[in-house]
């Protein structure tokens, strides 16, 4: 069990990565574009197993016989959305609903998505440290002058994320409780990757910062 400095236990913690998406505008599964020699659905399960936090749930959806393949060998579980096509929330509950099959006793879940090639662990760590009183239901990253995922989200919140449906999303329910949510900065999650152009701009940037050092 993972404790504070005062010896109290943390809260358990689990992840959940959204994958179902179709990529619709990338016209190719974003979730298998490769940088540095791993996927950006490898790299998201990268960066969530190098926390303390587990379960680790991966929620596929479109391509998933492409995509599944990817994550063998990988310590996480797999849950399949039926529904993906019809937007974001479903995912997320889908994936709560299975973190909580393995886990009930589940006290908080982390909810990221897998197209923020800039996102670390440290900045998933910080999520969970700055609701170290355990007094805010949600934790959340603002960037670009908004709110939104990665997210940390308290289980008095667990009932409106498994109520979620169509395209109805996380963020639905961050600003239902925005007054009472603790903020963390993540000027990098202004970057997704939804187009062939944000993904070459991306690399050609990445690339760059590595012949600068």
């Amino acid at each position: 069990m993972l404790m504070k400095k005062d010896n109290a236990p943390y809260p358990i913690t689990g992840i959940v990565i959204l994958a179902a998406g179709a990529s619709t505008r990338m016209g190719q599964p974003k979730q298998l574009l490769r940088i540095e020699g791993e996927s950006l659905l490898q790299r998201a399960v990268r960066i969530a197993l190098s926390t303390p936090y587990r379960p680790v749930v991966v929620v596929l959806g479109a391509n998933q016989e492409q995509i599944e393949p990817s994550l063998q060998g990988l310590d996480v579980l797999r849950v399949y959305n039926p529904d993906w096509a019809t937007g974001m929330g479903g995912s997320i509950a889908t994936g709560l609903a299975h973190l909580l099959h393995h886990m009930p006793e589940m006290q908080q879940v982390l909810i990221l998505v897998g197209d923020q090639p800039l996102l670390d662990s440290e900045h998933l760590l910080a999520l969970v440290n700055a609701n170290d009183n355990g007094t805010c239901p949600m934790v959340v990253s603002r960037y670009a002058n908004t709110t939104g995922v990665p997210a940390l989200f308290d289980q008095s919140l667990f009932a409106e994320l498994l109520a979620l449906h169509g395209t109805q999303g996380a963020k639905s329910v961050i600003q239902k409780h925005l007054d009472q949510a603790a903020i963390v900065d993540f000027a990098a999650g202004a970057l997704d990757i939804d187009t062939p152009e944000e993904w070459a701009t991306f690399l050609a940037k990445n690339q760059a910062k590595k012949e600068d050092r």
